[in-house]
């Protein structure tokens, strides 16, 4: 255990550190900025997870194996969320880029692997998924602390999973993953010091969903575990199709930040936006525990989850549209 607490100390103290250097560079270069708020949270996160990945493997002594490609896929992520924080590009222009990143990911042997889909249907499923799950952390980042808490919370579950079907290169993955976002975290709490940006929101995104397709779930006992990373995804996955369908409706662009989401919804009714921030990393919580579990139990008890979640998401978020939210 001391090596993983080494792992993620050194990473999480290297993240905020990157954090306040790049913050102060930003504003003295009047770069990178938002209401003077400085933009480099996907900055330090990408040089915080590269290097603390190496380190890791370092530590432990193993192989980057599968993990190459994604690191390599993901810096083209990051950069060019680099270049739409810079100057902000139109939405074909990023569904296109995203694209060929999740083709190239697929062509370096990253897929899901689901048995009688073969090839293109096994490419088909996880080609929606990366762009599905990249955009769903892009349009969650509308508030202070919320889409890289989310990315903590999910990392956590993520790395649980790992612990749980022992796999050393996803432990180390998703331990400097969570200590990278933590670290960033501190920053973005409301009122924020730094900001995410496309380029973190995106890459965050991107890493978490590349790496759910390596990391292992189902066995003969339980194919139901194969929805898990639905469950523990599903905040920022069901937040995004209720915008859709919000945006839709209205007959506006869907993918843009707007008043329709979840969070928003949820302020209505609280005191100010740490209850609200508070109360969505509840349902992230519960959300990802359940995901958790879903690994760990049989088939009829995975079933009985998935119908309670389901169910309970549909409760919950029914009575959330009913709140009548006005466009800004």
């Amino acid at each position: 255990m001391l090596r993983y607490f080494i792992v993620f100390s050194g990473v999480l103290v290297f993240s905020m550190l990157s954090v306040l250097v790049l913050g102060k560079w930003a504003l003295r270069r009047k770069l990178l900025q938002a209401q003077g708020v400085p933009l480099v949270g996907g900055i330090a996160i990408f040089v915080s997870f590269t290097a603390g990945y190496f380190f890791g493997a370092y530590v432990f002594g193993v192989p980057p194996g599968r993990i190459i490609p994604v690191i390599g896929v993901s810096s083209l992520v990051f950069l060019f969320g680099l270049v739409d924080d810079l100057k902000e590009l139109s939405v074909l222009q990023k569904f296109l880029f995203q694209s060929a990143c999740a083709v190239a990911l697929i062509s370096l042997g990253v897929s899901t692997d689901i048995m009688y889909l073969g090839f293109w249907g096994n490419a088909l499923v996880t080609f929606f998924w990366i762009l599905g799950v990249t955009n769903a952390f892009n349009l969650l980042d509308i508030m202070d602390a919320l889409a890289a808490g989310v990315a903590v919370i999910v990392s956590s579950a993520l790395l649980t999973v790992s612990f749980l079907n022992p796999d050393i290169n996803m432990q180390i993955c998703f331990l400097v993953l969570c200590a990278a976002s933590l670290g960033f975290l501190v920053f973005n709490l409301p009122p924020a010091r730094a900001y995410l940006g496309n380029s973190g929101s995106h890459l965050l995104g991107f890493l978490i969903c590349a790496f759910v397709l390596i990391l292992r779930y189902a066995s003969e006992e339980n194919a139901f575990a194969l929805l898990s990373p639905v469950l523990i995804l599903w905040l920022p996955i069901i937040d995004t199709l209720l915008l859709i369908v919000f945006r839709v409706m209205k007959r506006k662009i869907p993918f843009k930040k707007s008043d329709d989401h979840i969070a928003f919804r949820i302020r209505l009714h609280a005191a100010g936006p740490v209850k609200t921030i508070l109360f969505m990393f509840l349902l992230c919580l519960i959300f990802s525990s359940a995901g958790v579990l879903l690994t760990r139990v049989s088939n009829y008890a995975a079933i009985a989850i998935i119908i309670t979640v389901f169910f309970s998401s549909v409760i919950l978020f029914w009575k959330l549209i009913q709140i009548d939210v006005r466009e800004q």
